[in-house]
């Protein structure tokens, strides 16, 4: 049989305290999606914050983006909120003065020969 949940009683039982409502932003409205499969964008490496890499839009949910880093394989996969400051659009990086970065993990810089030119 199915039983009734009761944040109240489990809060109780596990000495937690809930996250008051007024601690979340997200907006009411969920942002559009207007990005297409195969678009390119600037994004932060999950793995190591402080790069931004040259990402592809591989996938769409709702308002979230399925993204791949270029040079990277579908294991590395991670999602996006479209209105999340961890995307931006191609040559914010540089217009900030910050420097576009391989992938973790990713040697070679040949993949970016083509953007620093």
């Amino acid at each position: 049989t199915l039983r009734h949940f009761s944040w109240e009683k489990y809060l109780k039982e596990t000495g937690a305290v809930a996250a008051p409502s007024h601690f979340f932003r997200q907006s009411t409205t969920p942002p559009v999606n207007e990005f297409k499969a195969g678009m390119k964008l600037e994004a932060q490496d999950p793995r190591n914050t402080t790069s931004t890499c040259i990402a592809t839009v591989v996938g769409l949910t709702g308002s979230r983006l399925r993204l791949r880093l270029d040079g990277s394989d579908n294991k590395n996969d991670f999602w996006r909120l479209v209105d999340s400051s961890e995307i931006q659009p191609i040559g914010n990086c540089e217009k900030n003065g910050g420097m576009l970065q391989p992938p973790l993990g990713e040697k070679d810089n040949t993949l970016l020969n083509f953007v620093v030119q």
